[in-house]
């Protein structure tokens, strides 16, 4: 560069706004080879080098403190209702509370109709027999006479008695005997009798017999009484359960007596 381009040069960077232009010129007008001067400006930003490599990853910071509670959002739709889960145990029985007061008395209600008519417990029977008719053995003793029959009737062919009502019944019987025992050596026997129920089936009722054994010909009492139970419609009557016929004797009037009543 001659001093003409020089002065021509330094003439154009004299009012230089751009300082990166005014250093190439001075580089120019110095040929680059003179003094190092002073440090000059910061050039421009070259363009931005490429990204590099992550660096590892720090350690974690102290927990920074809790902001505060942010506004209530709205409320979200109603999810589904899920399974019913199971029952729980059941709790202790509570307290009893104190009893309420009593409440009015309500209306009469209206007379129920009239039920039927029970059985009466005065049902009763008396029968007698003033005969001396003799009894095979096993068979039925028929007292002859009917004193009273209320309610309960009796049969002087078959020697039964009907009971008219389900319930409980007593009676009372004694029958004077001489035994027919025709054993040539009269051995001694007991004479007994035995009360049966004869429908609507069979059924003992009880049983009786002299307090002593007899010879032949000799005469005893028979007696006893039982309470039994019986149905509407039952029949009974008392039958010679000794090892020989029986013969009915008078004790000075009746031989035989028997009395049923109705008690329960």
């Amino acid at each position: 560069m001659n001093q003409e381009d020089y002065d021509r040069l330094r003439d154009k960077c004299k009012d230089c706004k751009d300082s990166c232009l005014c250093e190439v010129v001075r580089c120019l007008v110095n040929d680059c080879t003179g003094p190092t001067g002073p440090t000059g400006c910061t050039g421009c930003p070259g363009p931005t080098g490429p990204t590099g490599a992550t660096g590892a990853t720090g350690a974690t910071g102290m927990q920074g403190p809790t902001g505060p509670t942010g506004a209530t959002g709205a409320t979200g739709a109603t999810g589904m209702q899920g399974p019913t889960g199971p029952t729980g145990a059941t709790g202790a029985t509570g307290a009893t509370g104190m009893q309420g007061p009593t409440g009015p008395t309500g209306a009469t209600g209206a007379t129920g109709a009239t039920g039927p008519s029970g059985g009466s417990f005065n049902a009763a029977a008396m029968v007698h027999d003033e005969t001396n008719t003799v009894v095979p053995i096993n068979e039925a003793i028929k007292p002859a006479i009917t004193n009273l029959s209320n309610g309960i009737t009796y049969d002087p062919t078959t020697g039964e008695f009907t009971v008219p009502q389900t319930g409980q019944y007593l009676i009372n019987w004694w029958f004077n005997a001489r035994s027919k025992n025709t054993n040539t050596e009269c051995e001694p026997v007991a004479l007994g009798i035995e009360l049966h129920q004869t429908y609507p089936g069979f059924n003992l009722i009880a049983h009786s017999s002299t307090h002593n054994r007899l010879s032949c010909c000799d005469t005893g009492t028979i007696s006893g009484n039982a309470l039994f139970a019986a149905n509407a419609n039952d029949k009974f009557r008392f039958v010679n359960t000794s090892n020989t016929d029986f013969q009915l004797v008078p004790n000075d009037r009746y031989s035989a007596s028997f009395s049923v009543t109705r008690i329960n």
